[in-house]
């Protein structure tokens, strides 16, 4: 349930206004994806927009909002990226766009070809989007693609966001993890890892198998959920971090350990056999 008067309503709501001032008439909507739109937006979280808008950003229009991203974190407490994109290139779909402007963690970038764009961002539009008013004293909205306007095909934005998260799998996480065990397992050298390393590596490629095994944008803490329930193996890890990400201390966390008592983790080994299609009968646990 969205309660408009709670972060990070208010403060979609205030830098919507922001932009409202910046691109006057040329921004047309501006709907908020990510861990806000799917219920699970922590106070460490950032905010993600998709900026709806009739054409694409001159370099004035770039002027005016890059500073708006830039101090986001500074202002808000929170970095707010986003994605502008004109309503022809949502109905086209990221296939068929060369580049788009975008903020990626503060700063924007005039011809971004990766970061939101790509078909999780569109299916998470359609499936969970909220919509921020533009006009002062509107209602924030769940996105409905048949009375915004928004022309996203459900079916063909949920098969191109199942070929997105099989290729980043393989292509980014199959390659970080390898490069993770390098760095993290060698016995030669300890190497501290951050909270925010752990939760990336645990939680971002359960996600993407979530969307694989369901057809659906699915929340940080989901993925983990679901990679819990299909690998008893490493429930007790990811529960570990689920809690940490919910603000849940453990009691061993803080307690002192002796000599040897981290134990290290066992490699992480992609399952072939579940790399299949997914079928109607997969589910989250």
């Amino acid at each position: 349930m969205i309660d408009p008067d709670q972060e990070p309503w208010t403060l979609a709501r205030r830098f919507t206004s922001r932009l409202t001032d910046a691109l006057g008439d040329a921004l047309r909507d501006v709907v908020v994806v990510g861990s806000a739109s799917l219920g699970d937006w922590q106070a460490n979280s950032d905010i993600d927009l998709v900026c709806v808008v009739t054409r694409g950003l001159d370099s004035q229009a770039r002027d005016a909002v890059s500073p708006l991203h830039e101090n986001s974190e500074h202002e808000y407490g929170h970095t707010i990226d986003a994605m502008y994109v004109t309503r022809d290139g949502l109905a086209k779909g990221p296939d068929a766009l060369q580049s788009v402007v975008a903020s990626v963690a503060g700063t924007l970038h005039p011809e971004s070809t990766d970061g939101p764009m790509n078909w999780a961002t569109w299916l998470n539009i359609v499936q969970s989007g909220v919509r921020v008013p533009i006009a002062e004293g509107g209602a924030l909205t769940v996105v409905d693609r048949r009375s915004t306007g928004t022309q996203i095909e459900e079916e063909a934005a949920r098969d191109g966001a199942i070929r997105f998260s099989r290729a980043n799998l393989d292509q980014y996480w199959r390659n970080r993890i390898v490069l993770s065990e390098q760095i993290y397992l060698n016995d030669e050298a300890a190497h501290p890892v951050s909270t925010f390393e752990v939760e990336w590596m645990s939680l971002g490629p359960a996600r993407l198998l979530a969307t694989v095994l369901t057809g659906r944008i699915v929340s940080k803490s989901e993925g983990g959920e679901l990679a819990s329930g299909r690998s008893p193996e490493f429930r007790r890890h990811l529960t570990q971090v689920l809690d940490a990400r919910r603000g849940v201390r453990h009691h061993e966390d803080v307690e002192p350990r002796g000599p040897g008592a981290f134990a290290r983790p066992r490699p992480f080994r992609f399952d072939h056999e579940r790399r299949r299609s997914p079928s109607p009968r997969d589910h989250l646990a």
